[in-house]
């Protein structure tokens, strides 16, 4: 219990580092939609502790839950969302 706790505020003191300045990085492989929502279509996956450029943030509000979604430029050029489920940034919300 001890070893999770100490793994678990390491990685928190690490991502609060090392993600300032708008970039992202994600803690797992997970796919970048074409859109803030689940409705949108995934295009590619990024990479695990890749740090992507992140310019801003959009919520999606379902029925049973909020999801935060980061607007990342992806290493092919492309722009895309990943969700704050598998991803990290501090950066301010979207415009629009």
């Amino acid at each position: 219990m001890d070893r999770f706790i100490i793994v678990s505020l390491m990685f928190l003191i690490l991502g609060s580092t090392l993600c300032e300045g708008g970039q992202a990085i994600c803690r797992q492989r997970t796919a970048a939609h074409t859109c803030a929502s689940m409705d949108c279509e995934p295009y590619m996956y990024v990479k695990i502790d890749k740090y992507y450029p992140c310019d801003c943030f959009k919520m999606e509000i379902l029925p049973h839950e909020t999801i935060k979604w980061y607007h990342i430029e992806t290493s092919k050029g492309e722009y895309g969302y990943v969700r704050d489920e598998h991803c990290w940034a501090e950066v301010p919300k979207c415009k629009k």
